[in-house]
């Protein structure tokens, strides 16, 4: 996603685009549609200084980790990052992640990577249908959230015990 440069510079608030999810850098990230709705307002710290501030509304489409089914989940999240020229004095925010460096040259300022890299960081590591997901049948594969099956397991029954036979050289 391009911003120009002179709207940051002449400020706006809370200004919508609609980002195509095409146009960020893939992460990996399936998204229910095709666009993500952000919100932006812009202002100046100081000389060559700049701060975007808003909101990223996306929806996700994980799969459960447990069952295997597809699931979405809604997500909306802070955004700031501050935008510094290559000509500004160094401040402590320098050593930030959150900002981006530009040259003076430059007309437009690409942020899709920070938006990309937000969405990617707010997704769950272990991402759960719900949280009491009974997961597949370790024996006959069955999605047991959507039906029981008659799989019987022995009381010390372990998956992984017909490993403990292997012969090892």
């Amino acid at each position: 996603m391009k911003i120009k440069l002179s709207d940051i510079e002449s400020g706006f608030k809370d200004k919508f685009f609609d980002i195509p999810t095409n146009s960020i850098p893939n992460r990996g990230t399936s998204f229910k549609h095709n666009s993500i709705h952000c919100t932006l307002s812009s202002f100046t710290f100081q000389n060559n200084r700049y701060g975007l501030n808003g909101y990223i509304n996306v929806t996700i489409v994980h799969e459960c980790v447990r069952c295997l089914d597809s699931f979405e989940s809604k997500i909306s999240l802070p955004l700031e990052i501050t935008l510094e020229s290559n000509n500004a004095e160094e401040s402590p925010e320098s050593e930030s992640e959150n900002v981006i460096k530009f040259s003076n040259s430059m007309d437009e300022i690409d942020i899709g990577f920070f938006i990309a890299d937000f969405i990617e960081l707010e997704k769950p590591m272990n991402p759960l249908c719900k949280s009491g997901c009974s997961g597949l049948c370790s024996a006959c594969g069955v999605n047991k959230n959507k039906t029981s099956c008659d799989c019987r397991f022995d009381k010390g029954y372990e998956i992984w015990d017909k490993l403990k036979d292997l012969e090892i050289k």
